[in-house]
């Protein structure tokens, strides 16, 4: 006898996320994620200003808005033909501000949008400080729903256990210091105005560069003492979580961070896609198409060139209003643990150094990163080697030399900018006519993520993710959550179509 869970909306994400599995034998056999949040940015820039773009979907999400600044920075230098003029400078200060959120992503969803999962604040002792006893009375689980008799799931010492409650508060501190770097060069957080087409906005001197570097060294200490530290004693304690969350096995990387190389700029972190956990290959970004046959719109497979898809909200077998993203038809995950994979596999340096470093420590092989904890971990090296990169490039800047170039628009034109959000693959595609935007449209990492099932009937990333777990107390599903939450979801980023005209339902949440 099958019995069903359906988790709606699942906390400690960014939106409105449903979660539905059926369970046989305490086993989960099918899986859906549903995208309950309808938006709109997409069309909203349709005839406005092609510079628009830039400024407008950052607003798509206020968490990693720096990625969508670097990607439409990165598709109007392309439609403008400005792509390789821009400056050494510019590329440098735009991988700062971009880095600086990047790296604070990683803090936010390690501690205070998974850490619960694992750390017991019910235990922590009383009376040692007034700050402790503030944290845990606000986290307190059964003070806000009914008690319900359920097996918990915590592990960690005593002892750990408190250290990591207070690094959960000093993670705070340490994400207001990312947010200070991030004002130093984008001037305000969220929403910079530093990353534009052409470069950036402002000259860089010593006194910005200084205070920066004084930042960014309190950010390299945290992740260094404490991030890399309380993750490991997560991973000692929690080890079957290697072997949970496995996902589709294949993965792909738009790649991120420019930096210059053998004359010319190259991605720091590589574009690329691994097939079932072994085979790179170069990413071909005319392979990718967005499935709709499980999604509240008409017509089937889009090109995201030129095509926009309609809302069908009666339509039948439909879940969700996030589309389903394919690379030539086949399911791929996106986000740290597939940029690591990439870079792997690919060979890239210090990326492969570093990610056989941590393997050793662990005792694992890399397959074991597809899981839970992989996905952790990879956030963890990330974190790690951005911030020792980003003083290379820091010291890179000179204030002497041109940090933007001017340009024209043009009368007619199309352009792609591909980055990568903390999440995964950001893309963005233009179209301009008479000066003004035709057509733009973004495909974010939780749309590849938390997409429903395509025209073949293949799960998602995170749907496949979920299958085959076993669950131990269906009172408590938190493998599910513990999954889920792996791939760090944002439903804000996921679904940007609307087609006002057939708003009519009661379906729909709208939220512009």
């Amino acid at each position: 006898m099958s019995k069903k869970i359906v988790i709606d909306p699942v906390t400690r994400i960014e939106g409105h996320l449903k979660v539905e599995v059926e369970i046989e034998n305490n086993k989960i056999v099918d899986a859906k994620c549903s995208g309950m949040l309808y938006r709109g940015l997409e069309k909203i820039l349709i005839g406005r200003d092609p510079r628009d773009a830039n400024q407008i979907t950052q607003r798509i999400c206020g968490v990693c808005p720096m990625a969508h600044a670097s990607a439409s920075a990165m598709c109007l230098d392309d439609a403008f033909r400005i792509s390789d003029k821009i400056t050494k400078n510019g590329w440098l200060v735009r991988n700062l501000i971009h880095v600086s959120n990047h790296i604070h992503n990683s803090i936010l969803h390690f501690y205070h949008l998974s850490a619960l999962d694992y750390v017991d604040v019910s235990k922590v002792s009383r009376g040692v400080s007034s700050e402790l006893d503030l944290v845990c009375k606000f986290l307190e689980r059964d003070k806000y729903y009914p008690f319900v008799p359920r097996e918990e799931d915590f592990r960690l010492p005593q002892k750990i256990n408190e250290r990591m409650v207070y690094s959960y508060l000093k993670a705070l501190e340490i994400r207001r210091t990312t947010h200070e770097m991030l004002a130093v060069f984008g001037g305000k957080m969220p929403h910079q105005c530093g990353i534009v087409p052409g470069g950036v906005s402002q000259n860089i001197d010593a006194g910005k560069i200084e205070s920066f570097l004084g930042k960014l060294k309190d950010v390299k200490e945290f992740i260094d003492f404490y991030y890399i530290r309380d993750l490991i004693d997560v991973a000692t304690y929690y080890p079957e979580y290697f072997e949970i969350g496995k996902g589709c096995g294949n993965y792909l990387a738009y790649g991120v961070f420019p930096v210059r190389k053998n004359g010319k700029f190259e991605k720091f972190q590589p574009s690329g896609i691994v097939i079932e956990g072994e085979k790179f290959e170069e990413l071909n970004p005319s392979e990718i198409r967005e499935c709709v046959s499980h999604s509240w719109y008409e017509g089937d497979v889009k090109n995201p060139v030129c095509d926009f898809p309609e809302v069908e909200i009666e339509k039948e077998n439909a879940y969700s209003w996030i589309k389903s993203p394919r690379y030539r038809g086949e399911v791929f995950e996106v986000g740290p643990l597939a940029r690591l994979i990439v870079a792997y596999r690919k060979g890239q340096q210090p990326w492969k150094e570093v990610i056989e470093s941590f393997l050793s420590e662990l005792k694992i092989d890399i397959e074991k990163l597809s899981s839970v904890l992989g996905r952790h971990i990879a956030r963890a090296i990330e974190a790690k080697v951005l911030t020792e990169e980003a003083m290379k490039w820091l010291l890179q800047i000179n204030p002497e030399e041109p940090f933007y170039i001017n340009y024209e628009i043009p009368e007619e034109a199309e352009g792609m900018g591909l980055s990568e959000a903390a999440r995964g693959a950001v893309g963005h595609w233009i179209k301009i006519e008479n000066k003004k935007i035709a057509h733009y449209q973004v495909i974010s990492p939780t749309t590849w993520n938390a997409s429903p099932k395509d025209d073949k009937g293949k799960p998602g990333p995170i749907e496949q993710a979920l299958l085959g777990t076993k669950i131990k107390d269906e009172n408590n599903p938190v493998e599910v959550l513990r999954i889920v939450r792996s791939f760090d979801p944002c439903l804000a980023c996921a679904v940007q179509i609307m087609n006002r005209k057939k708003m009519k339902s009661k379906k729909v949440m709208l939220w512009v």
